[in-house]
């Protein structure tokens, strides 16, 4: 694996951790920000389901769950040939920062051709969950995933 199959992204949210945690881990929460619908069972193994507005479905399954620190996620597209689900892996740690939260994000496991869409995705979506997290509204999903 390259640095160009990784997707790193840091990002201050100006809520604590547990709030941040909410919006991973609670499928109404999780469609604020990204999704038109979501459908979330955070356990380890748990199944994670969420349809983007062009009807496109991301389908993965949680690998890790520790409230307020860190949830980790396998990612992929149906019907994707290049990133079915389970292909690749998301981290989102969250550090506490203060009053805020320090968001570490890690997309790993990308296919190469991939990458420059999911950074696209992720560089809409991560402010989208920032301000959400903080209880302000992030606007209308935009159309399509990538993130």
């Amino acid at each position: 694996m390259t640095d160009a199959e990784i997707i790193h992204v840091e990002r201050r949210i100006a809520a604590p951790p547990a709030a941040v945690f909410r919006y991973l881990t609670e499928s109404e929460l999780w469609s604020r920000w990204q999704g038109a619908s979501s459908d979330l069972h955070p356990t380890p193994g748990g199944r994670f389901q969420v349809t983007m507005a062009e009807g496109q479905v991301v389908e993965v399954r949680f690998v890790t769950v520790e409230p307020d620190r860190r949830v980790v996620v396998t990612w992929g597209w149906r019907d994707h040939p290049r990133m079915p689900p389970g292909s690749s892996t998301v981290e989102f740690d969250l550090v506490p920062d203060g009053s805020g939260t320090l968001l570490r994000l890690t997309h790993h496991g990308i296919a190469p051709d991939d990458v420059p869409i999911h950074r696209a995705g992720w560089d809409v979506f991560v402010p989208r969950l920032a301000v959400a997290a903080t209880g302000g509204d992030p606007g209308p999903n935009p159309v399509g995933g990538g993130g």
